[in-house]
Formats: structure tokens, sequence, C-alpha cells
């Protein structure tokens, strides 16, 4: 007889009760330009923290095109269209974001280079088993 065997999905709460599993990477402090790099994590994140290790603003968010200024608007919002991205300043550090996600993108905000540290903290989920975060799925916001 076959074992089905089941895997923790994104709604599976206790996956996101455990302590998380470190990971943590890093890009050269004028590695990020204005093409937007991707960060696929191993598996579903249960938070984020992300440093800006240079000098210069440092965009991020969760899609390619986010990050790009070319997501989907944010229906009924007073926020510009296009803008679904976080900035972050030089040298600065974000707070522990609790936030599931199986990928970051990361761009620069002006015409200068930027870097980042990333920790994020990982859950039991495997990417597989969590939505891909698009606007045209409707989740709005993303890009």
């Amino acid at each position: 007889m076959p074992l089905d065997n089941v895997y923790a999905g994104a709604a599976d709460v206790g996956s996101y009760q455990l302590s998380a599993v470190p990971f943590v990477t890093s890009s050269a402090a004028t590695e990020i330009g204005a093409t937007p790099i991707r960060v696929a994590l191993p598996s579903v994140s249960r938070f984020i923290v992300v440093h800006n290790i240079s000098s210069n603003v440092l965009r991020f968010g969760f899609t390619e095109n986010g990050v790009k200024g070319e997501g989907a608007s944010v229906s009924g919002s007073q926020i510009a269209d296009q803008t679904n991205y976080f900035i972050l300043s030089g040298n600065q550090t974000t707070d522990r974001l609790e936030l599931r996600c199986k990928e970051l993108w990361f761009a620069q905000d002006a015409a200068s280079p930027a870097g980042f540290s990333l920790l994020a903290g990982l859950a039991p989920v495997r990417p597989s088993q969590f939505p891909t975060l698009t606007g045209s799925a409707g989740y709005m916001g993303v890009g």
C-alpha cells in the first residue's frame, strides 16, 4: 500500500509555532544594482530581518515587479501606484518582520548600488507548499 506523504502547508499553524531554523545570506556592499536580485529561501520563512550594509538606499519586496516599481496598484488606497516595496536607508536594519514568504527580491533605489544581509527564520514548510505571491493571483500590494 503506497504512503501518501503529507507535508505541512502554508496554513499549518504548528509549523510557525516552532522555533525557527536560521538562514543567513549577504551580498557585497555594491552588488545590488538596477536589475533585481532574487533570494529563494530553502523553506518558507517564519520571520525576516534585513540589514542594508551600504550607505545607499535599498529596495526589497516579494516580487520582481514589486521592487522594480512595475507592480499592480493597490485598489482603493491613497498610495502611489506600483510602489510595492520597502525602502531601507543606508546602514539601517528592519525590525523582525513576522512574514511568511518563500523568496525576497532586492534592488537599488536610485542610481547608487547597495548591499544587504538577510536573516530569515525558517519554518518546516516546503516552498512548493506555499503560494506564489503575485498581484495577478489576488495578492494586493506585492507587485
